[in-house]
């Protein structure tokens, strides 16, 4: 259980960081998820901050200085983050609005493909974000998420 805490902390802040103004909104996000990512496995604290709204609020009552609280302890407790993210949907109601789902694999080790996650004995977790445009950069303002199975990540049927 608290490890699919941490990785819920981990990856809302996965999915967004500051956007360009010429790309398309699905481009950005795409973008945003790759760079995150990268910030999250050099667990840089105050960048993964920048990246969540300050009116984020999830179905657990948490706000976002408690999301970093609980993500600065994930830090100090693993010394090495690795993540492997596979997004499974993009969906745009409005220009301000998006609402994205991701499978995400996270290790102590670095994951070199989809068939190393067993090997890896990686934790599996869907995420289903809800994320706001705010001064043309994308934040994280909802998320909820559960453990997932290996066909999910691989969208592979049951």
């Amino acid at each position: 259980m608290r490890r699919a805490l941490a990785l819920v902390l981990l990856l809302p802040l996965i999915a967004l960081t500051g956007c360009a103004e010429s790309d398309a909104p699905e481009q950005q996000i795409r973008e945003m998820i790759e760079r995150a990512e990268s910030a999250v496995e050099a667990r840089a604290l105050l960048d993964a901050g920048a990246l969540v709204s300050e009116t984020y609020q999830d179905d657990e009552k948490r706000n976002k200085n408690v999301l970093i609280r609980l993500l600065g302890g994930y830090f100090l407790r693993n010394r090495s983050i690795h993540l492997l993210v596979q997004i499974a949907r993009i969906e745009l109601p409005d220009p301000q609005r998006a609402s994205v789902t991701l499978y995400a694999a996270m290790a102590g080790k670095p994951i070199a493909g989809v068939d190393a996650l067993l090997a890896l004995r990686a934790g599996l977790y869907r995420f289903d974000l809800e994320l706001t445009r705010e001064t043309d950069e994308w934040r994280v303002s909802n998320s909820r998420w559960q453990p997932a199975t290996r066909e999910d990540f691989l969208g592979e049927p049951r």
